[in-house]
């Protein structure tokens, strides 16, 4: 099997930082894809990592130092992330062999063209979404493809690492990061906007951003609750606005966040008004592929979560830790 990364066919490609969050999501998906798949990284014998480089190497991934000799004749491209430096061995062994070197978003874009993508776009909530979305679409049995920045608990334990699945549909759900400007790389059958604020780039630009995605994207699915979002042109609109057409009235307590569009009522086992628009926005989402109202509040009740969103652990002496990432000003509200 061969990708098509930027117009040149790949067999085998190599992976700068392959145990990060967004290198090994794609190196699995590679991988399941039939491609023959390395990588390096300079965290390769840290504990926290085995796991990772663990189910990789089963996966037939070959996980080396990063020294530069992971790449060979046999390597047709070598991939990085934006935290790879220009000076990175590897990167000096790819231009040494005249092997090209692309950014991790360039292999994202091959994926998303080669499928029926749904992209998970905006500045907060979209792992979680990402996760909602490819969660229902599995529970309600379109066996989707997944490729994630966060790891989903079910996926964990099914032995997988968390953050990328191969299902054998057309179907894949990916999360569009807008902090690096890599997502006006991708051509998606279904672009989702969740929000947008200040994060990683000022607001001009991201919107920006996200009008090119738009613009690219054959169905565009937007947030009617957030006016920063007007300026997209959206095929369907979610929220609690008179003007959406999925309208819903949401509502949390301690113990779920809950949806009812249309008299169906759909209940998620983790507390937060921000949960609350996570899943209608995935319900949405779905609804819109077609899965019925009645399989997705059961898909709904049965969503596990992913790793560090209202993540709980139990302690022995009976005190519940809960471990709730967030990195601006909005999450932390």
């Amino acid at each position: 099997m061969s990708l098509s990364i930027s117009g040149m066919p790949c067999v085998s490609v190599h992976f700068a930082g392959i145990l990060g969050s967004g290198m090994s999501a794609l190196a699995q998906y590679l991988a399941w894809e039939g491609l023959a798949v390395t990588g390096s990284d300079r965290l390769r014998d840290a504990g926290h990592t085995a796991a990772t480089r663990t189910k990789l190497e089963a996966l037939g991934c070959r996980v080396c130092a990063q020294d530069g000799s992971g790449v060979t004749a046999r390597t047709d491209a070598v991939v990085v992330s934006t935290a790879i430096e220009k000076d990175n061995p590897d990167v000096a062994a790819a231009r040494a062999r005249s092997i090209p070197v692309f950014h991790r978003s360039d292999v994202l874009a091959a994926a998303v063209a080669s499928k029926h993508t749904i992209a998970v776009a905006g500045t907060s909530g979209k792992s979680t979404v990402t996760a909602m979305v490819f969660h229902l679409l599995r529970h309600a049995g379109k066996d989707p493809s997944l490729i994630a920045g966060a790891n989903l608990h079910d996926l964990i334990a099914e032995g997988f690492v968390g953050n990328a699945f191969h299902g054998s549909s057309g179907l894949l759900v990916v999360e569009a990061d807008e902090s690096d400007g890599s997502l006006v790389k991708y051509h998606p059958a279904v672009s989702v906007f969740l929000n947008l604020s200040r994060d990683h780039q000022p607001e001009d630009e991201t919107l920006a951003m996200f009008r090119t995605l738009a613009v690219q994207s054959g169905e565009v699915i937007v947030n009617a609750d957030d006016p920063r979002l007007d300026a997209l042109q959206a095929d369907a609109r979610f929220g609690t606005a008179a003007r959406a057409q999925y309208r819903a009235s949401l509502s949390s307590d301690a113990g779920a966040a809950r949806v009812t569009v249309e008299s169906h009522a759909f209940e998620a086992r983790f507390p937060g008004m921000h949960m609350a628009q996570n899943l209608l926005a995935s319900l949405c989402v779905c609804m819109r592929l077609g899965v019925d109202q009645d399989t997705l509040a059961r898909g709904a009740r049965a969503y596990a979560g992913i790793a560090r969103r209202f993540d709980r652990t139990p302690t022995k002496r009976g005190i519940t830790v809960i471990d709730d990432y967030a990195h601006n000003p909005d999450k932390v509200r």
